[in-house]
Order: structure tokens, then C-alpha cells, then sequence
């Protein structure tokens, strides 16, 4: 079995939301999740092996080391429950994103859910000191909510990995999927991004959740943000004539 499901808890929620984010470009989903997950308290739902996932172990912060893995977990309370998805690593080949993004979403339905959105980074090459947020979805009326809530649309480009492809394979089970992608340059980890992609899920979903612990360390990140920008104008590169809008 190249996928193993841990099953932790079987809670009985209420209309839950899906909200995924896993690594890529400046860490912009990952950050955000786990930012979710810290600040909500989320209680753990399932964790998930796979050979899929890079050959290695994680030194944690206490020294231990621990398997590569994803996790899954769940929140009450909100104005919807929340269950919310994140790990270590994107799978290293393309079938094992499809086969993953399956399982994940296989689990969500068991728990009854009909909304899914994943976080992403929109990469540009260029350090802003506002990041946009971009969002596109599935299902127009679902769109409409996010252009509302202050996201972009995002009219063109891909969306490669799990960020991308949980939306689409969600909308072939008749659930409606949205992703929200935090403008970055995709040089370093971008908290800051993860800050604007949260402000805008805040407002679609009515999340009661404080993003001031995540604004100040974006605020501590500005000082790295501002050296590496130094060097780039220093060392200038051709820069693309238009914004790419994927995560890679």
C-alpha cells in the first residue's frame, strides 16, 4: 500500500470547510495552515504516509526525527467546522499527487464536506510591500464571493501540485473549489503573502481568528526581504514581460 491513512478522531462536524496548504513557492499555503492550525487550536483528524513523499526523515525543533507525513485536522465553532490540511512535502511525481489528492478528498466527503479551498503562491519574481491576493474557483457564483472579499481574479496561467489540482478533482465529485494565491516573489518564505491570502479567507468564510501574530512576523521578515532585494537590484535579471500565475 503506497498511501497509509491514520485515522485519529471521528468528530461529527457541521458542514465543513475544507482549507488546504501545502509547501511551494515561499511557503505561502503552508505558512497560512499552519498558522490556522496554531491559532485555532485545531485537534488533530488523521495523519498520512506515503512512499510518494522525498525519502527522508524531519529533525524537528526538540531534535527528534520524525517520517515525512501530511496531516489533517479539525475545528468547531466557527461559523462552519473547519477541516484543515497541510504537511511536510508535495508528493515527487505526478501520479502521486492524483492518487493522494483522491485519498484527501475521499476522507473530506466521509466527513461531509461540499466547499474546498486550497492556498497557493502567485509567483512574480518581484518583492511588494502589498501583496494581491488572486483567486479563482470552479463554480462562478463561488468566484463572484471571492472577488467580493477583495481577491483578483486570476484571468490566466496554471496551478501545478496539490494547491492546484484538489480544486479540480473536487469539482469531478460535484464539490465546489476555490483557490486563493498570496502574490510573492518566490525567492524566500513569505509570510507576508500567507497575511493577505488569510485577510481575504477571513472575510469569504467569517473566520473569528486573530492575524496579528502572523502580521508581526511578516513585519520581522522585512529586514531578510529588503537584503535580498538589495542584491537582486544589483545583480538585475530579465524579468518576464507579464506575471506568471502558478505555483511550482
Amino acid at each position: 500500500m503506497t498511501i497509509q491513512v491514520k485515522v485519529l478522531d471521528s468528530p461529527k462536524l457541521r458542514e465543513p470547510v475544507l482549507i488546504c496548504g501545502l509547501p511551494g513557492s515561499g511557503y505561502v499555503a503552508k505558512i497560512a495552515v499552519d498558522f490556522l492550525v496554531s491559532e485555532l487550536k485545531a485537534s488533530p483528524l488523521a495523519t498520512i504516509y506515503s512512499y510518494s513523499f522525498p525519502p527522508q526523515v524531519l529533525i524537528r525543533s526538540d531534535g527528534s526525527a520524525e517520517l515525512t507525513k501530511h496531516e489533517m485536522a479539525y475545528v468547531l465553532g466557527q461559523s462552519q467546522d473547519l477541516i484543515l490540511y497541510t504537511g511536510d512535502a508535495q508528493p515527487v511525481n505526478p501520479e502521486a499527487e492524483y492518487e493522494l489528492s483522491n485519498k484527501v478528498l475521499d476522507l473530506a466527503e466521509g466527513f461531509g464536506v461540499r466547499r474546498v479551498f486550497t492556498l497557493a503562491a502567485y509567483i512574480t519574481g518581484q518583492f511588494v510591500k502589498t501583496p494581491r491576493v488572486f483567486g479563482t474557483a470552479t463554480n462562478h457564483e463561488f468566484l463572484k464571493m471571492l472577488i467580493q472579499s477583495g481577491a483578483n481574479v486570476m484571468s490566466e496561467g496554471t496551478i501545478t501540485g496539490m494547491n492546484g489540482l484538489i480544486i479540480g478533482l473536487a469539482a469531478l465529485r460535484g464539490m465546489v473549489g476555490a483557490c486563493l494565491l498570496g502574490e510573492t516573489s518566490g525567492y524566500v518564505m513569505d509570510p507576508k503573502a500567507s497575511h493577505a491570502v488569510l485577510s481575504i479567507l477571513k472575510k469569504v468564510l467569517g473566520l473569528e481568528v486573530n492575524l496579528a501574530p502572523l502580521e508581526e512576523r511578516a513585519r520581522q521578515g522585512e529586514v531578510l526581504r529588503s537584503i535580498l532585494e538589495s542584491m537582486r537590484k544589483s545583480t538585475p535579471e530579465p524579468q518576464p514581460e507579464k506575471d506568471l500565475g502558478y505555483i511550482s
